[in-house]
């Protein structure tokens, strides 16, 4: 009787609500690790990977777009540039040879040279001032001046003995600087020192 007994109170113990409840609650923790769980995750990340991945390459084609765009932009602005880089000096051009046409028509007319000549210098003197006014260009190039290879090109060069320094005598052919820049060395011509002997050939003379 009392072995039956305990098998009847083990029989119990197992089919208790507790114990069930235990096993239960063990096979869940199982469950939450199971293989198939496991796979599940791994596909939700590929997926999110893969949104990713699309997302960053179509950030790359629309910045690649965009450069390309900017790109075309900016040949199309230098192209421009290029091409009407003198317009401003064109259109104070016109108005030089809107003056001169007058001048011409009008000596045309009179016949008189005396007038037709007062047109032309006032048109030079007109033509001179907006250069300098409007675009720095500077004429260089003074009877007198010390000479200097830089601004000055000799087309003569004369030998006298009042003479202490290289100097312009005579100016051929004016020339113009912008800025620093020289554009045109002005044509000049120069008288310079008389050559005097070196010590050597003095030497041999006084002997």
């Amino acid at each position: 009787m009392a072995r039956q007994v305990q098998e009847n109170d083990i029989a119990d113990e197992e089919l208790s609500p507790e114990s069930a409840e235990k096993s239960l609650g063990s096979d869940e923790e199982v469950s939450e690790t199971s293989p198939e769980d496991t796979g599940e995750t791994e596909s939700d990340n590929a997926k999110e990977l893969k949104a990713e991945i699309a997302e960053l390459n179509e950030k790359i084609l629309r910045l690649a777009a965009e450069n390309q765009n900017t790109r075309k932009r900016l040949v199309k602005q230098q192209q421009s540039a290029h091409q009407y880089r003198h317009q401003d000096i064109l259109r104070d051009l016109t108005e030089v040879v809107d003056n001169f046409e007058r001048a011409i028509e009008s000596a045309a007319e009179s016949k008189d040279f005396d007038t037709f000549f007062q047109g032309i210098v006032m048109i030079e003197k007109q033509f001179s001032g907006m250069l300098i006014e409007r675009y720095n260009l500077e004429r260089i190039g003074v009877e007198g001046e010390h000479f200097d290879p830089v601004t000055h090109e000799a087309i003569t060069v004369v030998e006298e003995p009042e003479v202490e320094t290289a100097t312009v005598k005579e100016v051929f052919m004016p020339g113009y600087r912008l800025y620093d820049r020289i554009l045109k060395p002005a044509k000049v011509v120069v008288v310079k020192p008389v050559a005097t002997l070196n010590a050597d050939n003095s030497g041999e003379t006084d002997e």
